[in-house]
């Protein structure tokens, strides 16, 4: 069905019908064969190798349309080749008669009926059951004429009555199928195109909430930044930002919001505006993170929360001053004794509506000290057996490959490393870091 919805309606029904004839039809063919060969042994075993004839013309049918079965010929041409195998196989059943003295057969009342394994049209089943009915009925013409017999109209008036309930039953199923297929593909296709149209508003979306993300790291002389965000889904629910306060002075931000999706891409364009706003203005980190929790809490009709992790570095006094609303803590690479600390400070996310007692931290640094902030997603991270990649894993992959080298470097070493230990697994949150080294 997903291939018949992107094809017009009258295509999409046409190869619906094709198809479904076509898987009939080759289960059937093995059961011609089988009937062949068992056939041609009995008439040569009774010394009739005239009927014998028919079996190998059965055998030959059967094994040129196995031949052709995955070939384009057969793919642009399956109906007409369909009926002319049909017409073909029925007058073989019909002609080849050792009775020539017999006015009518059963198999000239039965034959007909053959069509029922089969959905055509009427006007297409009219070939093989027109073609059947000519050759019984001018058999009988020819043996009466033969024999000075008179001609049995009852015979075939019964005859041409069976042959038009079999068109006009066969064509009554095949209407049926072809409107309940409808049926399921206009259905199908509005599906489709509503799918198609959500995907091209999720790429938008994408691009909109791509576009918000840094398109560079920031060419800093005291500093060194590389950041990355990889979203899990169309649309992430993370976010980094860099803001220059002043040539000694510089913001770094990472933020997630509670899931992914439309929803916090919206709301993290709400917050990336406010922050661009309040960078104008003399506040604290603390006093920041306030502002955006009451504005998360008065703009989100429903409850969407949001971890944030707000620093400041500044050059002059050679120190770090951070809030955070319930983020993981920030990493510090002390370069003097080659440890790791955590940087944390206990606190609700923005939009808790629980009364956010926001806390502040200031912390000094020295060239080589290297700061790494991450979301959640990174320690979160599953592998193959469900098991977390941890914080701790990732303190030890920090303090591992933080020594002489860049930030960039390191970044894509963790990342890599995050990866490695993914494996084949599904990503199943957003993955944000910056790493930040003094220079």
């Amino acid at each position: 069905m997903d291939e018949l919805i992107l094809l017009s309606q009258g295509d999409a029904r046409r190869v619906s019908i094709d198809s479904r004839n076509a898987r009939v039809l080759y289960r059937l063919l093995k059961l011609f064969a089988l009937w062949a060969v068992l056939e041609a042994m009995i008439w040569i075993g009774e010394g009739e190798p005239l009927q014998a004839v028919r079996s190998v013309l059965t055998l030959i049918l059967v094994r040129w349309l196995l031949y052709v079965r995955d070939r384009p010929l057969m793919r642009r041409h399956f109906r007409p080749i369909f009926l002319g195998y049909l017409t073909v196989q029925l007058l073989l059943l019909r002609v080849f008669d050792p009775d020539l003295a017999a006015v009518f057969q059963p198999q000239d009342y039965f034959l007909p009926g053959f069509l029922f394994f089969f959905r055509v049209p009427v006007r297409q089943a009219a070939m093989p059951v027109g073609a059947l009915w000519l050759a019984s009925s001018g058999r009988h013409l020819l043996t009466t004429g033969l024999t000075d017999r008179a001609v049995d109209v009852w015979q075939l008036v019964i005859l041409s009555a069976i042959s038009i309930a079999v068109l006009r039953w066969v064509g009554r199923l095949t209407a049926k199928l072809q409107s309940q297929f409808l049926d399921i593909w206009r259905r199908e296709s509005r599906r489709h195109r509503e799918r198609s149209r959500m995907r091209e508003e999720l790429d938008d979306a994408r691009k909109i909430q791509l576009s918000m993300l840094p398109r560079r790291d920031p060419k800093i002389p005291w500093l060194d930044v590389a950041g990355i965000s990889i979203p899990a889904s169309e649309v992430g629910g993370d976010y980094y930002d860099y803001f220059e306060v002043s040539e000694s002075r510089q913001t770094i931000v990472i933020a997630d919001v509670a899931g992914h999706g439309v929803a916090s891409g919206l709301l993290l364009t709400g917050i990336r505006s406010c922050l661009y706003l309040l960078q104008e203005s003399p506040l604290s980190p603390r006093e920041i993170l306030s502002k955006l929790d009451r504005m998360v809490r008065q703009t989100t009709g429903t409850r969407l929360f949001v971890t944030m992790l707000y620093a400041v570095l500044d050059d002059d006094r050679k120190e770090l001053t951070l809030s955070s609303a319930g983020h993981p803590p920030l990493l510090r690479y002390i370069v003097d004794t080659h440890e790791v600390e955590e940087i944390g400070i206990p606190a609700l996310p923005l939009g808790t509506a629980l009364g956010n007692d926001l806390g502040e931290k200031t912390v000094p640094f020295r060239s080589g000290d290297i700061f790494l902030f991450y979301t959640d997603g990174i320690a979160e991270t599953l592998d193959g057996r469900q098991q977390l990649y941890g914080n701790e894993r990732l303190i030890h992959r920090l303090r591992a490959t933080a020594h002489d080298r860049s930030a960039r470097e390191i970044r894509d070493t963790l990342l890599g490393d995050v990866w490695n230990f993914k494996g084949d697994g599904e990503q199943t949150d957003d993955i944000t870091m910056v790493v930040v080294k003094v220079r």
